[in-house]
């Protein structure tokens, strides 16, 4: 089976406190995942490792074959990554917000130029792509983020809390 997540005994503790401790997972390729619990068991500090955003304590992962210590930067090309907090540089546009990130993964503007406007398009966000993101409402935020997990066609995408404050349409 061709793994896209595969964690053996992943732990991450902070001085007594055990916020992750052993996760064993198992995740084919093109299979859909959640992490489920209560606030404070684990879910965002599980994808923040998974997500090379954060070391493990102890514990081997490999993401896409690569290995989570080893590897690294080539798990950064691979993914995409929608955090729990809107992360959006609110002095730009979201065209431009979304662009940035699609050159930060090296792709060419000829590549992503018609990418970008399909994906603006169908989050409803194509009217207001000029606009500053700090005119828009938490939901539109949202959506900008979401777009910049995809634009570059990652492989494996990482949510956290995907529909916390998005706009019902």
């Amino acid at each position: 089976m061709d793994l896209a997540i595969e964690t053996i005994n992943l732990k991450k503790y902070y001085k007594d406190i055990h916020a992750v401790d052993g996760i064993d997972l198992a995740l084919p390729k093109g299979s859909l995942f959640g992490f489920l619990g209560p606030n404070g068991a684990g879910k965002t500090t599980t994808i923040s490792m998974l997500s090379t955003v954060l070391p493990p304590t102890s514990g081997k992962a490999t993401i896409l074959g690569y290995d989570l210590e080893k590897q690294s930067n080539k798990i950064k090309e691979c993914i995409g990554i929608c955090p729990q907090e809107i992360v959006l540089y609110e002095r730009l546009t979201a065209r431009e917000n979304i662009n940035l990130i699609a050159q930060m993964h090296g792709l060419k503007k000829a590549d992503y130029k018609e990418r970008t406007d399909d994906l603006l398009g169908q989050m409803n966000l194509l009217d207001r792509a000029n606009s500053l993101v700090k005119t828009y409402s938490g939901g539109m935020k949202r959506r900008v983020n979401v777009l910049m997990a995809v634009i570059h066609e990652p492989e494996l995408i990482f949510f956290d809390e995907p529909t916390a404050g998005l706009d019902p349409q």
